[in-house]
């Protein structure tokens, strides 16, 4: 029963996390849509949830390996828990560099056309790889199948794709919403906030 109980708090844990997170591209995506995009730091209450889901998800993480290592002494050579914890280090890390780095270059209250190049990519990078490392790791969660049947290696190297590919995904939808205007002939971007624009409205919501 400890054990379905620390689950469930792992799951819930995950499911606030990843929602919360959501929900902020959902804004960033509604204002990207629009010109002259600013976009702003993620709110408070919104890192705070974000950081007690994760304090939860150490707690109950560090509960559930103590208990497979006392059931079983090899349970730490699992390579796809090794991987995850690797990857949750990593996770750790680069929030930090999200609130020291990140939020004050989004602090600014400038527009992302008006971005050095240093600015854009330390945004993308560090963007991608939190979202990308939150789904992964979520996945591996639940991912049993993987469980004693693939490589430290492969797990590490999955990690790695899902964040090139995460990476492009905001790559472009800054150079979206880098367009300050609207062209004289307007290209696939005026295009797409046109007929987006309905949904640039949840972005003040």
């Amino acid at each position: 029963m400890a054990i379905t109980l620390l689950v469930f708090a792992h799951l819930i844990a995950a499911c606030i996390a990843i929602g919360t997170i959501v929900i902020t591209d959902l804004r960033l995506f509604a204002r990207a849509m629009g010109y002259s995009v600013v976009i702003p730091p993620p709110e408070r209450l919104e890192t705070r949830v974000i950081t007690g889901a994760l304090l939860l998800l150490y707690l109950s993480g560090a509960c559930l390996i103590a208990l497979g290592v006392q059931g079983f002494a090899g349970h730490l050579s699992n390579p796809k828990l090794q991987g995850k914890l690797v990857l949750v280090a990593l996770l750790t890390l680069n929030a930090f560099f999200l609130h020291r780095q990140v939020f004050p270059i989004l602090g600014r209250s400038r527009t992302v056309s008006c971005w050095t190049r240093r600015e854009w990519l330390t945004v993308s990078l560090s963007v991608s790889l939190s979202n990308s490392l939150w789904f992964y790791c979520a996945f591996l969660g639940v991912a049993r199948v993987w469980n004693g049947t693939v490589s430290l290696a492969l797990v590490l190297a999955v990690a790695l794709l899902a964040w090139m590919v995460f990476l492009v995904l905001v790559n472009a939808l800054l150079f979206v919403a880098a367009r300050d205007r609207p062209r004289e002939r307007p290209d696939w971007i005026d295009s797409m906030k046109a007929s987006l624009s309905d949904f640039s409205g949840l972005r003040d919501r």
